[in-house]
Parts: structure tokens; C-alpha cells; sequence
């Protein structure tokens, strides 16, 4: 999957100050958008921690690949069970 031109300046700054978006989806949300960050990267961390990964490595390579324009990073576990690219 590649990201889209919309996301792309915000994994720019996110990318800069990691520890912020820890700080945002550690904190509650006031809206709809924010509850679904916070669900996304929940479910990211989980996964990684579920296959033995770092989930702070993944969400990097995942924004990295976001602002090179190239495809997300899928690790191989996920794609025993799934089709994957």
C-alpha cells in the first residue's frame, strides 16, 4: 500500500518527534479522527509485540516508506495467512 499524498506531510513531522505521538494516543481523544489514530496504533503495537517485534521500529519503517512513496512494510507472519505484494 502506498500512502497517500494527504498523510505525508503529517508522517514528516510525526516522524521528527516520535515521542509526541506516543504522547497523543497515550492521552484520550476528542474526536472521531483521534479515536481511530489511537485504535490504529494500538493495533500496531499489539501486532508487533504479538510477532516478537519493536512496535517503535515498524511504525518508523511504516512513515519512512509514507514519505519515500514506496510500500508499508508487511512482515512475513502476516502474510502466511493472508495474500500478500
Amino acid at each position: 500500500l502506498l500512502c497517500s499524498k494527504r498523510y505525508r506531510g503529517r508522517c514528516e513531522w510525526l516522524i521528527k518527534d516520535d515521542e509526541m505521538l506516543w504522547r497523543k494516543g497515550s492521552y484520550g481523544v476528542c474526536s472521531h479522527r483521534g479515536e481511530l489514530f489511537r485504535q490504529r496504533i494500538l493495533s500496531l503495537v499489539e501486532t508487533a509485540k504479538r510477532l516478537g517485534r519493536c512496535p517503535q521500529e515498524w511504525l518508523r519503517a511504516i512513515v519512512k516508506a509514507c514519505i519515500e512513496k514506496t510500500d508499508y512494510p508487511i512482515p512475513a507472519e502476516l502474510c502466511a495467512s493472508s495474500p500478500c505484494r
